[in-house]
C-alpha cells in the first residue's frame, strides 16, 4: 500500500511539472532593449509604457539600455536572441528604417529579422539652439547659416537617428548648411547643447522639453502641423513658411523573427490596453509625447510607410554614415 501511495505521489508530481514550469516561465522577466542611453526620448517613453504593460501582463518587464553603433548593437542583439518571447527591441526610425539608407551593410536585416509587436509612442521634433547663439528666430538662424556655410554645428542623437536625417533634410529645406556632429543619444546631445559646445539640434520633445522650459536652451520652431500645448509661443515651421518639414520620432516594439505568435499577441494586447489608460496618456503628454496604440499589423504598415518616406530622402541628399 505504501508503495502504491508513493507511486501515485510521484505520478501526480510528474503531471504537475509542465504547469509549474509554464507558470514559472510566465513570471520570468521580459527584456525591452533600448538602443540609446538613459534619459532620452526612447528611454523615457519605454519606461513609462513598460511599467503599465508589466501590470497588464502580470510579468516583470526590464528596460535595458544597450547604446552604440547607431542603434545597431541593440538591434543585432535582439535579432540574434532566442525567439522565446523574452527579448524585444524598442524600435525607432533609426534602427528599423534610416540605417538601411545610411550604412552599406547592417549586421541585421530590418525587415527579415524582426516581426512587429505594437506601437509605443511618438513625438514631433523641436529645433533648439544653444542659449548664447546670437539669433532670435528661424529667419536669423538661416541668415547666419547662409553667411558662413558650414560654420554652424548641428548635433544629432547619432548617425541614423531621425534627428540626423530630419536635421539634414530640414536644414536643406531652410537653405543653409551646417556641420553635423553625431552623439550617442539625445541625452548626451542635450548636455552638450546646454554647455554651449554645439549650435543647434533637431530633437525629440521628451529629451529637450525640460531644458527649454528651464531656459537652458532655446526653441525656435516645432516640426509639426500644430503648436505644442506646453510650448505655446514656439511656432511651427509651417507657420514660418516652410511646408513639408514635419518630422516625428516614433517608437514601437519588435520581436526576433520566429517568435511564437501567441507570445506576440499577448504582449501586443497588453501594450495597447496600457496605452489607453488615462494615467499613462497623461504621463506621456507631460513629457511631450503621444501614445501610439497600434496592432501588429498597424505597426507593420507604419514601418513600411516610413521606409517609403525617409529612405528616398536619405538617398536624394546623398547621406552616408560609413
Amino acid at each position: 500500500m505504501q508503495c502504491f501511495v508513493r507511486a501515485m505521489a510521484i505520478a501526480v508530481a510528474f503531471l504537475c511539472m509542465p504547469a509549474a514550469t509554464h507558470a514559472q516561465g510566465r513570471n520570468q522577466p521580459i527584456r525591452f532593449i533600448v538602443p540609446y542611453p538613459p534619459g532620452g526620448a526612447t528611454d523615457q517613453i519605454t519606461r513609462l509604457v513598460a511599467h503599465e504593460a508589466a501590470n497588464a501582463l502580470g510579468t516583470p518587464v526590464v528596460v535595458e539600455n544597450k547604446a552604440g553603433g547607431a542603434g545597431m548593437i541593440a538591434a543585432e542583439t535582439v535579432a540574434r536572441a532566442e525567439p522565446n518571447g523574452r527579448t524585444f527591441l524598442i524600435g525607432s526610425n533609426g534602427p528599423l528604417v534610416i540605417n538601411s539608407a545610411l550604412f552599406r551593410k547592417l549586421p541585421y536585416d530590418p525587415v527579415k529579422d524582426f516581426v512587429p509587436v505594437a506601437g509605443l509612442g511618438k513625438t514631433p521634433l523641436l529645433l533648439v539652439i544653444r542659449p548664447d547663439l546670437p539669433v532670435k528666430s528661424v529667419a536669423e538662424l538661416v541668415a547666419l547659416g547662409k553667411k558662413e556655410p558650414g560654420k554652424l554645428t548641428m548635433e544629432s542623437a547619432g548617425n541614423g537617428n531621425i534627428s540626423h536625417l530630419a536635421g539634414e533634410y530640414t536644414a536643406n529645406a531652410l537653405g543653409f548648411k551646417a556641420t553635423l556632429v553625431p552623439y550617442g543619444g539625445s541625452a548626451p546631445a542635450i548636455i552638450s547643447l546646454v554647455g554651449g559646445n554645439i549650435d543647434l539640434l533637431f530633437d525629440a520633445l521628451p529629451s529637450s522639453l525640460q531644458q527649454v522650459r528651464a531656459g537652458k536652451i532655446r526653441a525656435l520652431a516645432i516640426l509639426d502641423a500644430t503648436r505644442f500645448a506646453l510650448l505655446p509661443d514656439v511656432p511651427t515651421l509651417r507657420e514660418l513658411g516652410f511646408p513639408n518639414t514635419d518630422a516625428s520620432a516614433w517608437f514601437g516594439v519588435v520581436a526576433p523573427a520566429r517568435t511564437p505568435e501567441p507570445v506576440i499577441a499577448r504582449l501586443s494586447k497588453a501594450i495597447n490596453v496600457s496605452l489607453r489608460q488615462p494615467a499613462l496618456i497623461e504621463k506621456l503628454q507631460a513629457i511631450g509625447a503621444q501614445p501610439l496604440p497600434a496592432t501588429r499589423e498597424e505597426f507593420g504598415r507604419l514601418l513600411t510607410e516610413e521606409r517609403a518616406k525617409w529612405i528616398p530622402v536619405a538617398n536624394t541628399l546623398g547621406l552616408k554614415a560609413d
